[in-house]
């Protein structure tokens, strides 16, 4: 009976022992290991689908999921979870949204000042109301 190599562990070819007891031994240790690179390889692409399904949410969940993901992303690195959020959030929105969000912000900048004279204007008539009525 001429029975092909046994491959080792390392995948060599060996002459099949022969022990009947040695080549079971050698055939269960090959398909240990055939079973051990089949899980590991499953795995590895379950973890590669779920990180692609991670950047899709990311992607398409809108600013809140992306904001969430970033802070997630930055606190995990070492650094700030608020602005890897904040960069994540408005990382994600459209062009034409970003362009208004950087003009509302000039936009408040710029009336910060009116506004606190507006503010203490009216603090100063609430002062004056309250100490009429006294």
């Amino acid at each position: 009976m001429n029975d092909p190599p046994v491959r080792s562990l390392r995948g060599l070819p060996q002459d099949p022992p022969a022990d009947p007891v040695e080549r079971l031994k050698a055939s269960l240790k090959e398909l240990l290991r055939t079973l051990l690179q089949r899980a590991v390889g499953v795995a590895l692409d379950q973890v590669e689908h779920l990180a692609k399904s991670f950047d899709a949410m990311a992607a398409s969940g809108g600013f809140v999921l992306s904001g969430v993901l970033g802070g997630i992303q930055a606190r995990l690195a070492g650094k700030n979870p608020v602005w890897g959020a904040v960069k994540a959030a408005v990382g994600s929105l459209s062009p034409g949204v970003r362009v208004l969000l950087v003009l509302a912000l000039v936009l408040a900048l710029v009336l910060l000042p009116v506004t606190v004279v507006l503010l203490l204007i009216a603090l100063i008539v609430v002062i004056i109301v309250v100490a009429s009525k006294s």
